[in-house]
């Protein structure tokens, strides 16, 4: 046994961690976590700790520290042993790897002060220190040498301890991940969900913050449903711009999840080549390994680590343009990947006013952007972190994390220099000072790994339907340049091509190779370029559902994810739609639904309601006494015929107006002094219509921006909350345009709006769909006019035993959602209401509901024998009708 006495001291466990930051993304990759120094380039005060030494002797100081910048050593740092600072400067030793330094040898005692004293604010980094009476100790510098060094020092078991048996292991807690286990949980799974963070919500999460993008952004009637619709009403209820809490919530309801926070996969148990077993995760704190056992598994984590472990075939980077013919794909496959970008609350703003002229000089180790000409960037306000602030895309971001990472670092100064010292605008920037910066990479591609089919380009663009649809897609191919921010005139992306609304086949959602593997989030089986459409997290939240519904099923009739496929897909399909996942093109058929037979009726019908899907909420007139302009992206096509907008004159004459007509690489670049169109059209008097302008043009580019010259008495009509990539700006004189904050429009169609009368009677609540799919098919809308209650109502053919009612109220699904909550604005819904069956006798109620915000509610209660079912509505939120889309009525 040895005489000497070793000490490990880690980073994360100093008392005291003064201004530095505990940072644990990379654990997987550099051993454990570490403080790093984010000071935006001002010193951070010292971290302190204390530790008892068990013997007086001559100790040798050993300091694991980082120069993350090699040639120029950003991130120095000294230690501060008893108050006395030590010679020695870490941060900047020649690797850019962690590494072991010395710091000397002392002669110490009984218990000694330890500090670690940023130089810089520029990013050093410290994950531990040994302290040893050995003199010929050396730390072990490989890693898997260290990680056995830090359990033996550490005492960590070196054997996983058991942590339980599930039916359903998620690995993963995004939104994809989330809605797998809160689904398969609902129906029966004991499920564990296991997340490698602090929190709940992977990209979404507080930590990051990325909002729930959606398909509804670009195609009318898309929002995404259940459990997707219930993360969004919970954050816009409690008006959180983040979606933790909610996932919080939901996940806190079900009695057969359990979560594990700070778990990261390591290794899979496999009980053949071709089945998982079982999982081992490292917590990210401790070090401790726990060994899970189950069933059936979730890839959820973003970059595949499950299936890599497991050995499930994957792809990383772009396929060949010939392997699906996708015209977008490089004629050569490659490894460039989309990258993140830098983003999170890093305890306050990033810029603050400093009430003077502050001069900025960018440090040797940011690169230097070019001309505002060549940056082929546009700016609205100097205080913005636009998302485009990516590095190019040939960084591994699988195994060069930490370095990806840093390198945005590099980036992010680079931008404040072009900010405070090139770009035109800069004489906003001059009093501003950059004072913090988040260390959180929240990256937009990994791994993908392959299904039984693999979604493509033309798949998406050409709106294939499959058998098997579970989910859609209705973002564009939002493909950003392999060359990041030093992309210049190319702009920020490879494509931001607009897509119809398509479908996912269930087959993109399970491994090829793996039998009992589910793959949610952005690393299902999609080519680099279908990943465009799929990877916003409403979309993969509804992907996330269906995963967690199939596992149910799996589980039911004792078969694997493609057994479902080819077996029970109908049966999975109207499951999803029971738990309010929108499919398009499927509508109820459940045998067990037993208010398919009955008659509906109702207390009024509206016969005011009028069938239209525009988008976004309709606000005031805006008066022609400025030059008015408005950005959309065009369609599909590049083909435009004509152009449609809203205008209202309260003119006693019919007058002429030219349209003029320009094109936009940007949705924010207003610029373009060129009109490739200038078509007029006669507004006649007294009148609001939507007026056309024939246009007879192919537009190039991906945006097009139109605008009207002032004309006194004639109005254009504005749009709130509008889809994304629509903007509104006024000015267009010798000082440019004025682009005005906010989602709005001044609406824009290139297809002449219909208004047909919508069929709003009480039989739309058993017509088989959960929302507006046509004039006909509706929603039960009662009379604006009649003051509540209202009611509708279901007539048994003959008495039914029921002790389950399943509730689809209207939450306004055309709506686009955007990553803003409305916080002054509360969403239409029923607000109280009572429902009640008629056992031949008397009216039971079975619930009465007050403050409802929610679109979905599901009531159980002891069986009853009814005749009816009656749900009366007593107040509804933003609206004076009461708006139902759905009543189910089952025995479970």
């Amino acid at each position: 046994m040895s005489k000497h006495e070793t000490l490990w001291i880690e980073a994360q466990d100093f008392e005291e961690k003064g201004g530095w930051i505990l940072d644990s993304q990379y654990v997987h990759l550099m051993g454990c976590p570490y403080l790093i120094a984010a000071g935006a380039g001002q010193p951070v005060p010292d971290a302190h700790t204390r530790v008892a030494l068990p013997r007086q002797s001559n100790w040798h100081l050993w300091v694991r520290n980082r120069n993350w910048a090699r040639e120029h050593a950003p991130g120095k740092f000294q230690i501060l042993l008893n108050g006395k600072t030590l010679d020695k400067t870490f941060g900047a030793a020649d690797t850019p790897s962690w590494t072991w330094r010395k710091a000397g040898s002392f002669d110490l005692s009984d218990t000694i002060e330890i500090a670690l004293h940023d130089l810089t604010g520029f990013y050093g980094r410290c994950a531990a220190l040994i302290i040893t009476t050995d003199p010929d100790y050396t730390p072990p510098q490989e890693l898997d040498a260290f990680r056995d060094e830090r359990r033996r020092l550490r005492n960590i078991p070196p054997e996983p301890q058991f942590a339980g048996d599930f039916d359903l292991i998620v690995a993963g807690t995004g939104f994809a991940g989330a809605a797998a286990a809160i689904q398969a949980a609902r129906l029966g799974a004991r499920v564990a969900l296991i997340s490698d963070r602090p929190l709940l919500g992977g990209n979404g999460s507080n930590e990051l913050g990325i909002g729930l993008s959606s398909a509804a952004a670009r195609q009318p009637n898309a929002r995404e449903g259940g459990i997707n619709e219930e993360i969004r009403r919970l954050r816009d209820r409690h008006k959180s711009f983040r979606y933790t809490e909610a996932l919080d919530r939901l996940t806190e309801q079900e009695p057969n999840i359990t979560v594990f926070l700070n778990e990261h996969v390591c290794h899979v148990d496999k009980q053949a080549p071709l089945r998982i077993s079982g999982i081992i995760a490292e917590n990210i704190f401790t070090g401790r390994l726990s060994r899970f056992t189950g069933r059936f598994f979730v890839d959820g984590t973003g970059d595949g680590w499950l299936g890599f472990y497991a050995g499930a075939k994957y792809r990383f980077g772009r396929e060949a343009r010939r392997e699906f013919n996708e015209s977008l794909a490089p004629e050569t496959p490659d490894r460039v990947t989309m990258t993140g970008c830098l983003i999170g609350n890093p305890g306050g703003p990033r810029y603050e006013d400093a009430g003077k002229p502050v001069p900025y000089e960018k440090p040797a180790w940011a690169p230097k952007f070019p001309s505002e000409e060549e940056f082929g960037r546009v700016i609205l306000s100097p205080e913005s972190a636009p998302w485009w602030m990516e590095h190019s895309g040939d960084f591994d971001d699988m195994w060069q994390g930490e370095e990806a990472r840093d390198e945005l670092i590099k980036i992010a100064f680079a931008y404040w220099d072009f900010i405070k010292n090139i770009w035109s605008g800069r004489k906003q920037a001059e009093n501003l000072v950059f004072k913090r910066l988040s260390i959180l990479n929240a990256r937009r591609e990994g791994r993908r790994l392959v299904g039984d089919h693999i979604l493509s380009q033309n798949d998406v663009e050409q709106a294939l339907y499959f058998p098997d649809t579970v989910a859609y897609a209705g973002w564009p191919l939002d493909i950003h340049h392999p060359k990041g921010i030093f992309s210049g005139k190319e702009g920020p992306f490879m494509s931001n091509a607009h897509v119809p609304l398509n479908f996912i086949p269930f087959r993109t959602l399970y491994s090829a190779n793996i039998e009992n593997l589910f793959l949610a989030g952005r690393d299902m089986s999609v080519t680099h370029v279908a990943l465009g459409t799929v990877r916003v997290q409403a979309t993969l939240c509804i992907c996330g559902q269906a995963i967690g519904a199939a596992a149910a099923l799996c589980l039911k009739h004792h078969t694997t994810p493609r057994g479902i496929y080819e077996s029970h897909i109908r049966e999975l399909q109207q499951l999803l739609l029971k738990h309010d996942q929108y499919i398009p093109r499927v509508h109820n058929e459940d045998p067990a639904d037993l208010a398919r037979c009955a008659k509906a009726t109702a207390s009024s019908v509206s016969d005011q309601e009028v069938f239209n899907l525009e988008r976004g909420y309709r606000a005031e007139l805006m008066p022609l006494d400025v030059p008015r302009a408005t950005m959309f992206p065009r369609d599909v096509q590049p083909q435009i015929d004509s152009l449609y907008i809203q205008l209202a004159s309260d003119r006693e004459d019919p007058v002429e107006i030219t349209l003029h007509v320009r094109q936009a690489r940007d949705p924010e670049d207003y610029k373009s002094q060129e009109d490739i169109a200038a078509p007029t059209a006669v507004i006649p008097p007294k009148s609001e219509s939507w007026v056309e302008f024939k246009v007879n043009r192919n537009v190039d580019v991906r945006y097009v921006w139109v605008w009207l010259a002032p004309i006194e008495g004639l109005s254009w009509r504005r749009i709130e909350s509008a889809a994304l990539d629509h903007s509104i700006a006024i000015g267009g004189d010798d000082s440019g345009w004025q682009h005005l904050k906010g989602i709005q429009q001044h609406p824009v169609r290139m297809e002449k709006p219909l208004e047909v009368k919508a069929h709003c009677g009480p039989e739309n609540i058993i017509n088989g769909y959960g929302r507006i799919e046509s004039p006909l098919d509706y929603a039960w809308v009662s009379d604006p006019n009649q003051p509540m209650p209202q009611w509708v109502q279901l007539d048994f053919e003959s008495p039914v035993d029921i002790n389950t009612v399943y509730l689809t109220f209207d939450t306004d699904m055309n709506n686009p959602p955007h990553v803003f909550p409305q916080i002054d604005f509360v969403p239409k819904c029923v607000r109280d209401y009572t429902l009640a069956c008629f056992d031949g006798h008397k009216w039971i109620t079975v619930a009465q509901i007050r403050e409802n915000f929610m679109r979905r509610r599901i009531h159980r209660f002891t069986a009853i024998t009814a005749a009816r079912l009656r749900l009366t509505v007593q107040a509804t939120n933003g609206d004076p009708c009461a708006r139902v889309f759905e009543i189910r009525a089952y025995r479970e």
